[in-house]
């Protein structure tokens, strides 16, 4: 047996509805204690339960009398600065932590007719959703899918349809100004940045569209498999929309220099931009970074260079194809090496015999897997 004592409890505005709470937890407690046949787990819901029931009341007794006291300074109307005056109070429901609750506040308006609330101003107020309601929201819909995101926040007590997470989510991101917010970093020793952009599809309100995707972080050479990774799990940036690829490019363009590409000397700082090779990834990489380093990355590179032999062999030539492929895959996994660059050399030399156009040859050229120079490679160290 236990118990609590509450021997005092003073609200001005509803002293009674605050006695009632008192009597709750009282018989909260009272039921625990009493009975004993109550197992771990069933003692662990019954409060979680009286608990929360018990914390949106009193969540909605202090705002209501909160709510309920009217501006003791001057309110000007924020659209048009003139003075307000009092109107009446109007009563809305508004979505918390600890459940739904209405509350009943002042609402001001001026001689134009512009209607304002201070108190849900000062409390920052997302529509009807309270400001930590509204950053859940917006967590758990960069984590999950709508609908998984909408069944979490049931979990947390926020009961609320996966249509309306979409819809609230979009509409306060347009708010947001994340650039601000990005922090500038610098290069370690060793160091360089890279680019990584892709396409995926996504749905949305207009349908299924293209989700074009950039990420610029820092990060060691990679020299072959053996090597360890060491990227640095604190600096990925990432920008996405689904929009056109030259809005992709401009986001790009705008996110980089804040993440710290770009503050030393342009001719100096390497940049690798990686990419599946479609056309807009290099055009993109092309006029945001234009000393960078193009690399077909390794999952797209194989399938390059599957398309690559069959230019080369022909389609008719599955076996030479596929012997060719299997021949030269390690010598690819293993990164810029001399004897890499002499393979594909001769692989581009059986292309360019091919009666091919010449658009066909470019977009083989571009996209198949290449180290650059044997000079270049050289003076790399790489042999």
């Amino acid at each position: 047996m236990f118990s609590i004592s509450l021997s005092s409890c003073e609200v001005k505005e509803n002293p009674e509805a605050a006695q009632n709470l008192v009597d709750e937890m009282h018989d909260l407690v009272g039921d625990l204690g009493s009975d004993s046949s109550l197992s771990f787990s069933e003692a662990e819901q019954h409060i979680l339960e009286g608990t929360r029931a018990l914390g949106q009341k009193l969540l909605a007794l202090h705002a209501s009398e909160q709510a309920s006291a009217k501006e003791t300074e001057l309110v000007s109307c924020p659209k048009c600065e003139k003075a307000c005056r009092s109107w009446r109070p109007r009563e809305r429901q508004r979505t918390t932590l600890c459940g739904v609750i209405r509350v009943a506040r002042w609402v001001y308006h001026c001689d134009a007719k512009h209607y304002h609330r201070p108190w849900d101003t000062k409390q920052q107020l997302k529509g009807k959703y309270t400001h930590r309601v509204a950053e859940m929201m917006c967590r758990f819909a960069a984590h999950f899918d709508f609908r998984s995101a909408a069944e979490e926040l049931s979990r947390q007590g926020v009961i609320v349809s996966h249509k309306t997470v979409h819809k609230k989510v979009r509409e306060w991101s347009k708010d947001l100004r994340v650039l601000e917010q990005v922090e500038c970093q610098t290069l370690g020793a060793n160091e360089r940045w890279y680019v990584s952009t892709d396409g995926c599809r996504t749905n949305s309100p207009e349908g299924w569209k293209e989700t074009k995707v950039s990420c610029p972080y820092r990060d060691y050479p990679q020299l072959g498999p053996n090597s360890p990774s060491r990227a640095r799990p604190e600096s990925p940036r990432w920008t996405a929309n689904r929009q056109n690829a030259a809005q992709s490019g401009k986001d790009l363009y705008a996110l980089a220099p804040r993440s710290g590409i770009y503050q030393e000397d342009i001719m100096k700082q390497e940049v690798v931009s990686i990419g599946d090779g479609v056309p807009w990834i290099w055009n993109n990489s092309d006029e945001s970074f234009p000393n960078a380093v193009e690399i077909v990355d390794y999952m797209h590179a194989k399938s390059h260079l599957d398309a690559a032999a069959k230019y080369a062999f022909g389609e008719p030539a599955p076996e030479k194809v596929e012997a060719w492929t299997q021949k030269v895959e390690p010598l690819l996994f293993e990164g810029g090496s001399l004897k890499w660059y002499r393979t594909s050399a001769r692989l581009r030399q059986k292309i360019l015999k091919r009666e091919k156009t010449l658009k066909e040859k470019q977009t083989i050229f571009k996209n198949m897997p290449s180290v650059r120079s044997p000079k270049h490679l050289e003076k790399k160290g790489i042999r």
